[in-house]
Parts: C-alpha cells; sequence; structure tokens
C-alpha cells in the first residue's frame, strides 16, 4: 500500500511581502506549522501588530486574494 505524503507548499519565506487588493502581508516569521504575519495598508507603515495564522489558512488566503509576490520592494 502506497501512502502519499502530505507536502507543504513551497514559496512562503520569512520577510516575504505579498500585494494584495487593499494593502501588503509581511511574513515575520515561518514555522513548521503556523506564521506569523503583518496587515500593511501601506509599505512605510510602522508598528503593525503581528498575527498568527496556520500555513495552509494563509496559502488559501493568498490564492483567494489573488495575492502577487512584490520582489522590488522599494527602500525606505
Amino acid at each position: 500500500m502506497h501512502i502519499e505524503e502530505k507536502k507543504r507548499p513551497q514559496g512562503l519565506e520569512k520577510g516575504q511581502l505579498w500585494k494584495i487588493e487593499h494593502g501588503y502581508v509581511y511574513i515575520a516569521e515561518l514555522g513548521k506549522r503556523l506564521i506569523h504575519y503583518k496587515m500593511l495598508r501601506q509599505l512605510n507603515q510602522k508598528a503593525v501588530p503581528t498575527s498568527l495564522i496556520g500555513i495552509d489558512a494563509l496559502i488559501i488566503f493568498l490564492r483567494q486574494s489573488e495575492a502577487e509576490l512584490m520582489t522590488d520592494v522599494p527602500a525606505n
């Protein structure tokens, strides 16, 4: 009997910035099952609270939001 392993989706890394319709999602810390993230309205926003969510839930949110990974982040 062959059992397929459930692989964790790749692509999420600490320090990534994702563009969503009404702002940005910044990945602060990445664990085995949970992600610490920040929801920013603007890139230069300071003192944003860090939230915690499951990896799978964040991936679903990013897909539904049609989020785009920002590769060129302007310097503040």
